[in-house]
This record gives C-alpha cells, sequence and structure tokens, in this order.
C-alpha cells in the first residue's frame, strides 16, 4: 500500500505545479485590460472641458516631462454628475486597473481630496464603487474617489488572503504606483490623501497604514483587522469601523470560519486599537461614548503629531458595509475632514 502512495507523488507534484501556472494564466487574463478598441489617452496637460451626461470625455491628467509614472488612463464618461475613467498600471504580465470618479463640473486646475477605497475579497473594484452612493459622495462633498482592483479581487496581506496570497503579489507596490499615478493629476491635492478599506480591503489598509504612513494623511478600514500586528513608525490617525458580532473577521478575535483563508489568527479589534493609540502616543483612558441603539464610539484625542484615534462598534450587520444604524460613508467622510 504505501508502495502504492510513493508512486503517485511524482503525479501529485506535477499536477499541483501545472494547476499553479494554470492559476497565474487565469489570474492575468482576468485583469488583462478588455477594452482594446477604447481610445486610450495618454495623460497630457490640463484643459477644461463640458461634457454633457453619458458622453465619453478626455479626462486631464498631467504628467511631467520627464516623469516615470507608469501606466495610462481610459476617455471615461460622466454619469450622474461624476465623470468616471479607468487607469492601468502594468504589474508584470497584468495590466491591473483601477477607477477613478470625479466630480464632472469641477475646474480640473481645482485641487481636491482623494479617497483610496480598497474593496473586499471575492468582490471587484466595480463592484465597491456601487455598494453605498459613492457618485452622490464625490459630487456633493466635492472629491475623487479611487477604486483599485486586486488580483482575483483579493490582497496580499501577507498571511491573508488568497488567491493573492498565493501567488505572493506585491499590493503595496500596486498601491504605490496607484498613489503616483492619482497624485499627477491636476485635480488632486496630495497632501489629502486618504486610505479606506472593507474586510481583506481593511486588513489591506492597516498594512499601507504601517509600511506607508506618508502617503495618506488618514486610515479608515472597516471590519479588518491588524492582521500582522504591524505599527507604523510615526503617528497616523485611524478610523476603525466594525460590527458586532461579525462572524467572518470576528471583533474579539475568536476562531471563525474564515481563519481558513488566513495563516494568522485574527487578533481582537479592541486589543489592536488599545495598541495603535499607544502607539500614536495618545493621552489615555480614551473617551467612550454610547450613542444609542447598540453603537459605541471609543475615541483617543490629541495623539501625536494632532493624530486621532477612533473605534466605532454597532450591532452585527452579517459582515457588510454599514448603512444603518451608523452610515458607514458618512463616518468616514467626516473623519477625513471632507464632510462637515
Amino acid at each position: 500500500m504505501s508502495g502504492h502512495r510513493d508512486r503517485r507523488v511524482p503525479a501529485l507534484i506535477a499536477l499541483a505545479a501545472v494547476l499553479g501556472v494554470a492559476l497565474v494564466v487565469v489570474a492575468a487574463l482576468l485583469v488583462r485590460e478588455r477594452n482594446s478598441g477604447t481610445d486610450v489617452v495618454e495623460p497630457a496637460t490640463a484643459s477644461s472641458t463640458t461634457t454633457p451626461e453619458g458622453t465619453s470625455t478626455t479626462v486631464p491628467v498631467r504628467r511631467p516631462s520627464g516623469s516615470d509614472v507608469p501606466g495610462r488612463i481610459d476617455g471615461g464618461k460622466v454619469e450622474g454628475g461624476v465623470r468616471i475613467q479607468t487607469g492601468y498600471i502594468p504589474d508584470g504580465v497584468l495590466q491591473r486597473p483601477y477607477l477613478v470618479y470625479s466630480p464632472a463640473d469641477s475646474d480640473p486646475t481645482v485641487r481636491l481630496p482623494v479617497v483610496m477605497v480598497l474593496h473586499g475579497r471575492g468582490v471587484t473594484s466595480q463592484q465597491m464603487a456601487r455598494e453605498v452612493d459613492w457618485k452622490s459622495a464625490v459630487a456633493t462633498d466635492r472629491f475623487v474617489a479611487v477604486f483599485p482592483q486586486g488580483v482575483l479581487d483579493s490582497w496580499n496581506t501577507g498571511p491573508c488572503c488568497p488567491p493573492a496570497s498565493a501567488l505572493g503579489t506585491n499590493d503595496v507596490g500596486f498601491l504605490d504606483r496607484v498613489v503616483q499615478a492619482v497624485s499627477e493629476r491636476p485635480d488632486v491635492d496630495s497632501s489629502r490623501r486618504y486610505l479606506t478599506g472593507f474586510s481583506n480591503g481593511g486588513i489591506m489598509t492597516y498594512t499601507m497604514a504601517c509600511q506607508r504612513p506618508d502617503e495618506f494623511a488618514a486610515f479608515a478600514p472597516m471590519s479588518g483587522s491588524n492582521l500582522s500586528g504591524c505599527s507604523p513608525s510615526r503617528p497616523v490617525s485611524l478610523l476603525h469601523q466594525h460590527g458586532v458580532p461579525d462572524f467572518v473577521v470576528p471583533f474579539n478575535g475568536e476562531p471563525s470560519p474564515s481563519q481558513v483563508l488566513s495563516s494568522a489568527p485574527f487578533p481582537s479589534v479592541p486589543a489592536t486599537l488599545d495598541e495603535w493609540a499607544r502607539d500614536d502616543d495618545c493621552p489615555t483612558p480614551p473617551q467612550i461614548v454610547d450613542e444609542g441603539r447598540g453603537v459605541t464610539r471609543t475615541t483617543w484625542s490629541n495623539c501625536g503629531l494632532g493624530t486621532t484615534v477612533e473605534l466605532l462598534t454597532y450591532p452585527g450587520n452579517g459582515h457588510a458595509w454599514p448603512k444603518d444604524p451608523v452610515d458607514g460613508l458618512d463616518e468616514l467622510l467626516r473623519f477625513f475632514d471632507i464632510r462637515s
């Protein structure tokens, strides 16, 4: 019997290798640009345009002479008062896309804050853009929203999450290039870049807060966790929103079925925020406010470099973007000082 098993070993190894190659190929195919017939506009000097609803438009993006910002951006279209474009960042054999929403009627030379939004595992950037009314928010609150696309709808945060973690994708490097490309737009205020993400995207938000604290003015992970237990090299403002209970990313770090996606256990969210507040040199104890309907807000104010750390909890909602009794979009826009 053991000899029979031994003869199977080479065949199993070969099969695993084939499946690994197939997975890489599928990843390339799924994120390859599919608009070969679209008029692709290389970044150029900004110019003002007037565009009726639903028609395509050349979106001005400035690339200084000698700039090494990679990628390109398409002509885009206007819907609901918002200009929608798709940009592409070369990443090895892939052309990785990202969506950009911006106010259609804004002066292209007026610099606006930027919110980068990271989708959860199994969710596309397009689905993330439709999860809540980002279009109305962009048009009304006057900011630019950016939705990067993870490989096979996932982000590699180290211990989590496949397929990106299994493929070893360099998502920090990819997001660096998205930030660089977006920052070259004449309508972007690079001093007011903000990052948020849901679930796997929330874990990636923590990763970026630790590895790239200077790229964003504040961070807002949602329904995720600081899976690696990392710390930022300097104080950074952070808002964490989380449902209680949450059976996908448990609030108190208890075991869950989704644990199979990670080689490390999900840490306790309260313990994570306590540690983050210590790293930010926040005064203790925090202010804890019961806002009713099961909503609790814990705030550490006057932290190092004028930063703030906040934890907002609400009744469990099945691991979904909070809309009631907490409006998650409203909360993060207020934390980012975009909405008053």
